[in-house]
């Protein structure tokens, strides 16, 4: 069952009834006409309705395949931290081409000895050095997750390329390369508590104190007191909480 897509709605609404008040107000103040007004004013409303609908969905698609294509750069970054060298160096090959040749811990191509590197931290300048103390003819080109900026610059100063986890991953999509499963990729799942728990940090003692005071002070001006000193004590709790148990 597909989900309702409740921002969208609300947001399509809101540019047609804007529009519908934009146009309906103004015409019927210039015509002196509130037919002529609302006529045009439920037109104006499907209009920019539709184009806001049209709008906003192609926005919020582009942003969940962004969202998605982050997830899975972030998934596959750890897959191949957790890999063993082999599984790396066949999986480098396959996207390098036909031509390409593991040697060692690294895959020779086009006159080109790619090295690989994937670890939890950035590439280093240690990392590269080791890369340029190696003696080949070949062009050198580093694959890796991420590289510091202290290591990217050694790198370029030894013309030495580097390849992150961005183009890699882009590489291995289009030679629909990307691994089906992802290691590590259900693990540790976070349980309710622990979800609820991470929504309790220190910025919301603030906001909870003030709301929760607000309450309780209303409460002595209402004809209906019990709703504010419930809703209020409430609020001061979950800022307690927020503060000592964050």
């Amino acid at each position: 069952m597909k989900r309702l897509n409740l921002p969208l709605i609300l947001d399509t609404l809101f540019a047609a009834v804007c529009a519908f008040l934009l146009f309906f107000t103004a015409l019927r103040f210039y015509t002196k006409n509130a037919l002529i007004g609302l006529i045009f004013g439920i037109c104006a409303a499907l209009l920019f309705g539709a184009l806001g609908y049209l709008y906003i969905s192609n926005k919020q698609r582009q942003s969940l395949l962004l969202s998605r294509d982050r997830k899975s750069k972030k998934l596959l970054s750890l897959h191949l931290s957790l890999s063993r060298d082999d599984y790396i160096a066949r999986l480098l090959k396959g996207a390098l081409g036909e031509d390409a040749r593991i040697r060692g811990k690294r895959v020779i191509c086009a006159g080109q000895s790619n090295f690989y590197n994937f670890k939890m931290q950035p590439l280093g300048e240690d990392d590269v050095a080791r890369i340029i103390k190696f003696r080949t003819d070949d062009k050198k080109m580093i694959y890796c997750n991420s590289a510091s900026p202290e290591a990217a610059a050694l790198a370029a100063h030894f013309d030495i390329g580097v390849t992150g986890i961005d183009d890699f991953y882009d590489t291995l999509k289009q030679k629909n390369l990307l691994p089906e499963k992802y290691a590590y990729e259900e693990a540790r799942r976070a349980g309710l508590f622990k979800k609820i728990k991470s929504r309790f940090t220190r910025k919301l003692c603030a906001p909870l104190f003030w709301s929760g005071s607000a309450l309780l002070a209303l409460s002595y001006f209402t004809f209906f007191p019990i709703y504010y000193i419930v809703s209020g004590s409430i609020m001061l709790i979950m800022a307690a909480i927020a503060l000592v148990f964050n």
